[in-house]
């Protein structure tokens, strides 16, 4: 099943469209929930609906679980600051992924993917145009050698979509680390997606991989990592730039934001043994890929946790996967290199599900961050402040270790950053199953 959440961050009430179209062209007509009014489906390929000032709207997939599985994609207009993203749902399992609304215009999208150990790559490609699209993609491996064959292209129809497994389509991907880059045709527009899914006994796990677009050198911050205990963080860091570009990743600790050692691995040829620090300096060559990887044992008592912060010298772009080792859930984490005034994270603690809500400074003078939190309907419930050290972190459940009044709803938390200060959020969704997921 497919959730789409939308968020109306105006101070006024905004009409939203929501259309379906299929694969590979056409429209999709689905039977389509929302949980918030009634729960008898309507049958539709668009769906208008008003939604009040700060208020969220919830639209499910609905209907018969039988097959064929009935895939393709969706476009958002609205006459207002709607944003928003949809939740995938694979019900055997019960594994989750979020996807985030595509709103970049870019030249091209770039997808870092590591096939190797059992892992696989899913990649969904969407014309947005209304007139046919034949894109260029160029494959490179880690090293940022092109591995594709000259003038390779993909063909996807008007407002159409296509997916793939990447290592079927492009069998020289299997079992490679790499990137591949899928260009925007002359006077069109596109959206990629990547689905990543590791072994996890009978079934598989499900995250979700950003494209990179308009990469700039200004690098960005991680709100969250974890390691030891059972978790795992690993950092992919990709130069999308044409010259070689020096990363500097620097680690944060939680509350008093001093530097935070950390055992490391480096699991590529050549990357070396396992090393303790506070920080990692490494040559990226033009188009490759680096992988640093958390190695702290399970067996460590307690999570180490705090943030991340990358700079660099070019155009180094990077996300992050989390993964808890004993049940195999993983959940990717993108690189914030937005310098915005305010962030909002959209949330459903109903059926079980928990939210878990992360917060850094990522400025070296310490700041207070101003908390609203508002129910699905866009009504204020509560308002209050967080202090962050210089550089520092913290992280909540939400309804749980802060904010009680929104246990068991829908909502929204907004951290709006004091002037001249610049913060980063992410939210963690947890379902009763334990499956892992980010919330946009």
């Amino acid at each position: 099943t497919t959730t789409v959440t939308l968020v109306n961050k105006s101070a006024s009430a905004a009409t939203a469209r929501l259309s379906l179209f299929g694969d590979p062209t056409g429209s999709l007509t689905l039977p389509l929930v929302l949980p918030q009014s009634s729960a008898t489906p309507v049958l539709a390929s668009s769906l208008d609906r008003t939604i009040a000032a700060n208020a969220s709207l919830i639209v499910n997939t609905g209907g018969p679980q039988i097959p064929p599985t009935q895939v393709g994609s969706a476009q958002l207009s609205s006459t207002g600051a709607v944003d928003g993203f949809a939740i995938f749902h694979l019900i055997p399992g019960a594994q989750e992924a979020v996807v985030p609304l595509e709103t970049r215009a870019a030249g091209s999208y770039v997808l870092a993917f590591d096939n190797t150990g059992g892992v696989v790559l899913g990649v969904a490609v969407q014309n947005v145009a209304s007139s046919q699209a034949t894109i260029p993609v160029v494959i490179r491996d880690d090293a940022g050698v092109v591995i594709s064959a000259p003038n390779t292209t993909l063909s996807v129809g008007p407002s159409g979509h296509t997916s793939f497994v990447l290592s079927t389509q492009y069998p020289l991907t299997a079992n490679k680390r790499g990137t591949v880059e899928f260009s925007t045709p002359s006077g069109g527009r596109i959206s990629v997606l990547g689905i990543r899914t590791t072994p996890l006994g009978n079934t598989l796990t499900l995250t979700t991989v950003p494209a990179l677009a308009n990469v700039g050198t200004a690098g960005g911050s991680i709100a969250h990592i974890a390691t030891g205990n059972g978790w795992q963080t690993t950092f992919v860091l990709v130069n999308t730039g044409t010259g070689t570009a020096q990363a500097t990743l620097n680690f944060f600790a939680t509350s008093t934001g001093a530097p935070l050692s950390i055992p490391l691995l480096f699991p590529q040829s050549g990357g070396g043994g396992e090393v303790v620090a506070n920080t990692v300096n490494r040559t990226i060559a033009a188009g490759a890929s680096l992988i640093v990887q958390s190695a702290a044992p399970a067996s460590d008592p307690a999570p180490t946790i705090g943030s991340a912060q990358l700079t660099a010298t070019g155009n180094v772009g990077s996300f992050v996967i989390f993964r808890y080792n004993p049940n195999g859930q993983e959940a990717v984490v993108p690189l914030e290199s937005r310098t915005a005034n305010a962030y909002v994270i959209a949330f459903d603690n109903t059926n079980g599900t928990a939210t878990g809500v992360a917060l850094n400074n990522a400025s070296a003078l310490a700041t207070t961050v101003s908390v609203i939190v508002r129910d699905d309907a866009g009504n204020q419930v509560v308002n209050d402040t967080l202090n962050l050290a210089a550089n520092g972190h913290t992280s909540f459940t939400l309804g749980v270790d802060k904010f009680p009044a929104m246990a068991g709803r829908r909502g929204t938390i907004e951290f709006v950053a004091p002037s001249g200060g610049q913060i980063s959020v992410l939210g963690l969704r947890f379902t009763p199953t334990g499956a892992l997921s980010i919330q946009i």
